[in-house]
């Protein structure tokens, strides 16, 4: 006796929600597959950075503000009731002595704040010319050489552009040293 089996094929009825979801299926598959396969190309082909393992060493550093530097635009409308701000050409090498006496001077105990204006900026260009003209109104202030300036309650009160004043004004007092010995 032999058993024969028959084989019984089975039809699958699906109705034509079934069909359009499943189209929607093999479609979305496909499409995902295709934008991976886009982003791969890419990122070997074009940008060369998927199998370059050296831009994985870059160092990246984050941006700070400096809260000391200011333009000639916004410098009396600091918080401070009284200030110091130091205008000096940056690209000159005598602003390493006159940014080193501001340092010193900041060492006092009852130092006043120094905010500092770089001259070779940009935004301070318009301001620049052969004679100084410094006043509180910021639209006709002309500024020639370097110059340290007191600023009170946003009016300037002094500038000083003579090297030695600027020594003297900008001096450091070492609160070690008694002043009644000599």
């Amino acid at each position: 006796m032999t058993n024969k089996r028959k084989r019984i094929k089975r039809e699958s009825y699906r109705s034509e929600e079934q069909n359009e979801i499943m189209r929607f299926i093999w479609i979305l598959i496909i499409v995902i597959v295709l934008v991976i396969g886009i982003y791969f190309f890419t990122r070997i082909f074009v940008t060369k950075d998927l199998l370059n393992k050296e831009n994985d060493t870059e160092n990246i550093t984050s941006g700070t503000i400096n809260y000391s530097n200011a333009i000639i635009g916004t410098m009396l409308n600091k918080s401070e009731e009284e200030y110091y701000v130091l205008l000096m050409d940056s690209s000159k090498p005598n602003s390493v002595y006159y940014t080193g006496l501001a340092n010193n001077y900041s060492r006092n105990e009852n130092a006043l704040k120094i905010y500092y204006v770089d001259l070779s900026n940009e935004l301070n260009k318009k301001y620049i010319s052969t004679t100084n003209n410094i006043t509180d109104d910021l639209t006709n202030f002309k500024i020639s050489t370097n110059t340290l300036i007191k600023v009170k309650k946003g009016k300037i009160t002094n500038s000083y552009s003579d090297e030695k004043e600027l020594e003297s004004v900008l001096k450091y007092i070492d609160p070690t040293k008694n002043t009644d010995e000599e």
